[in-house]
């Protein structure tokens, strides 16, 4: 077995484990992601984060869990750096579209060559900052982990935000409370449990317009 098949099946198994619906072409899809960031992250510091098995983890199994949270067909990461947790979501979410926000322009290259190379039809890359994206249609969904402090991000990215849309931001414990109640009043801000918080390390926050309901 060659280095690749090994880490193929290493990463199959550990998903298996974690008992999450994902195809065995969406197994190997998500292997090949971690196998390119390994490559890439030699060179370039993509993540601090170096084993296979922490990658796993921190990078594979935090990003699928909030595979439940996901609502419409436009979701858009925000700082997404590596990909995470979007490129994960993109490969066993097929229907969905994922826009991958990134400002620096080293990570969008690994990004678009991860799109390239998994042939992610429904993923696609904007290397800018998110501010600087044009506001147009609004995302269903927002994904951001640990960009920035919750009111920071949603004065960078609240406009991607229209009345029906969800922000998610995977954070700290200690910054997750420090959040609450720091949003302007057009804003509702609460942390909430995902499905499978066993998988997650940090707390969820879920930011919306005010007058919606949030998830629970």
């Amino acid at each position: 077995m060659t280095k690749r098949e090994l880490h193929r099946q290493e990463v199959s198994e550990r998903l298996t484990l974690a008992d999450l619906e994902i195809t065995p072409t969406q197994m190997e899809k998500l292997a090949d992601f971690l196998w390119l960031l390994n490559r890439w992250n030699q060179v370039h510091n993509l993540t601090g984060i170096r084993s296979t098995d922490q990658m796993i983890n921190r990078h594979l199994l935090e990003s699928l869990a909030l595979r439940p949270l996901l609502s419409g067909q436009r979701i858009a990461d925000v700082g997404t750096g590596a990909g995470l947790p979007g490129l994960p979501l993109g490969i066993v979410e097929e229907g969905r579209q994922f826009t991958l926000i990134e400002s620096r322009a080293k990570r969008a290259r690994f990004l678009r060559h991860v799109q390239s190379t998994l042939r992610l039809t429904n993923v696609s890359v904007k290397n800018c900052r998110a501010e600087d994206l044009p506001t147009g249609q609004p995302f269903d969904t927002v994904l951001a982990r640990a960009v920035a402090a919750v009111p920071d991000l949603v004065t960078l990215a609240g406009h991607l935000l229209g009345i029906d849309s969800k922000l998610f931001v995977l954070t700290g414990t200690r910054q997750a409370e420090e959040s609450l109640g720091k949003l302007s009043a057009e804003f509702n801000v609460r942390c909430i449990k995902v499905p499978r918080q066993d998988l997650v390390s940090g707390s969820v926050i879920l930011v919306q317009r005010a007058g919606k309901e949030g998830t629970s």
